[in-house]
């Protein structure tokens, strides 16, 4: 029975890690701009969002695929 069980962890863990992959793949489609994408802060670097809470926000918002995980 155990071996049942573990098989179908296994399958159910690498179905998360695609669909975790490909979620992380849609963002790539933002570019950097100088300012956060979602709350606007200037940014004197090459980063999209200025921490990772406006990161989950505009993910939250933009990327069709968010919240199939």
């Amino acid at each position: 029975m155990a071996d049942n069980i573990d098989r179908a962890n296994e399958i159910t863990e690498q179905l998360q890690e695609r669909q975790i992959k490909a979620a992380r793949a849609n963002t790539s489609v933002a570019d950097a701009t100088g300012y956060c994408l979602n709350c606007g802060e200037d940014l004197s670097d090459s980063r999209r969002w200025c921490d990772s809470s406006c990161r989950d926000d505009w993910e939250k918002l933009n990327n069709k695929t968010y919240g199939v995980i």
